[in-house]
């Protein structure tokens, strides 16, 4: 392990803050890192010998006394510690205090790098598998999620998790903080979010969490059970979507969290579909009843002609929604009679040559079996939306 100039500042800040002297640090080559009073890669042959030797040595630098020793980690000398005496002697507890400061400081910073490397590489795998324009070869995707250790060769679906306004909290906190340390702070914070929804989920293979960054968590959820369908699983991932958002909830985020999710299809190119699915139901979901909810897709409807999609799209999940009314005849001509009529019950009985109580009836039945109510205005505008995007499909 090497101590690179940005690790070695915050040792020599923060030790000096403690022990209220002047000190030096330098990689083994003797070259400075950080340190006062001598220019930063200044070659300082004193350091070089202890790095040679591992025995500490006394010197002078410019008048003024230095002592040096080597600093320990892991058993491996990986710098050179220089402290002025002028203050004093250096007793073995201030050298024991200032291994150990050093040590706690290089841990912390090992933990954080490797925090952000591994889920940056993972989210950043997952974000271009799901997001993509093309596919591609899918076989080598498989073969590199499994070397992240990225479990996608079980049914999943997506839940898209938005935490409005997380990162610029972050950014407003640590504002005083270089770049690089508030992505520090930004991946530490995301991750323990992430950590969060994976023990909530038991921590399972098939259960993948990941930061895209810009507010936004992505689940892939695994899914359970024999003979899966689109339609047999709306259900289930509906229920894991409110767990989700009651699992956030509890930790007190101080932001609004909305949650869309999407449904399940089979294979790779299948989980994209259900990425899109999942976005389309947040963004539609939140620009119609607002932000704080769990949008299923099928619960947004055709309110996702707001949504930049394609007309393709559209029709397909109008077939999804309305195919249980169009395949009833009788259901889907007094839908379409009573939308024709302005929702007007009277008129629209006469028309079908019905008692009103009989359009009644059949209208609770379409909404219990569509989950849409035609009597509804925004209900009766989706079906109507729908009918329209099936018949162009």
């Amino acid at each position: 392990m090497q101590i690179n100039q940005h690790l070695a500042d915050q040792i020599v800040t923060k030790a000096q803050a403690i022990l209220k002297r002047d000190l030096l640090l330098t990689d083994l080559g003797g070259r400075l890192l950080a340190g006062s009073d001598i220019a930063r890669g200044t070659f300082l042959p004193e350091a070089l010998s202890v790095s040679q030797t591992g025995k500490t040595q006394t010197a002078e630098n410019n008048g003024r006394e230095i002592k040096w020793w080597p600093f320990v980690y892991e058993s491996q000398t990986v710098a050179i510690f220089g402290v002025y005496t002028e203050a004093g002697p250096i007793t073995n507890e201030a050298m024991m205090l200032l291994q150990g400061l050093a040590e706690v400081i290089t841990y912390q910073n090992f933990l954080l790098d490797h925090i952000q490397s591994t889920d940056v590489v993972r989210a950043e795998f997952l974000k271009t598998a799901l997001t993509s324009p093309a596919l591609g070869n899918v076989e080598d995707l498989y073969r590199q999620a499994d070397i992240l250790q990225l479990s996608l060769q079980l049914p999943q679906a997506i839940i898209l998790i938005e935490v409005n306004g997380f990162e610029q909290r972050l950014t407003d906190t640590y504002r005083t903080l270089s770049e690089e340390e508030r992505q520090l702070r930004i991946a530490k914070a995301s991750e323990e979010i992430a950590t969060t929804l994976r023990k909530g989920f038991h921590n399972h293979q098939d259960n993948l969490v990941a930061y895209f960054g810009n507010d936004r968590f992505v689940l892939i959820k695994g899914i359970g059970g024999e003979s899966l369908t689109t339609l047999n699983t709306i259900r289930f991932m509906q229920e894991k979507g409110e767990y989700a958002m009651k699992m956030l909830q509890d930790l007190q985020l101080k932001h609004p969290i909305t949650i869309g999710i999407g449904q399940y299809y089979p294979d790779l190119q299948g989980l994209r579909k259900s990425y899109q699915d999942a976005k389309l139901a947040l963004e539609v979901g939140s620009r119609v009843w607002g932000r704080g909810k769990v949008y299923h897709i099928k619960n947004v409807g055709m309110f996702i002609t707001l949504a930049n999609t394609s007309q393709s799209r559209k029709a397909e999940l109008a077939h999804q929604i309305l195919s249980p009314l169009i395949r009833d005849e009788q259901l889907f001509k007094t839908v379409q009679t009573f939308l024709s009529n302005g929702l007007n019950l009277t008129d629209a009985a006469i028309a079908l040559h019905v008692h009103r109580n009989t359009l009644i009836y059949r209208l609770d039945k379409t909404k219990k079996l569509i989950n849409l109510d035609p009597r509804h205005f925004d209900d009766a505008l989706q079906i109507k939306l729908g009918l329209m995007f099936y018949q162009s499909g």
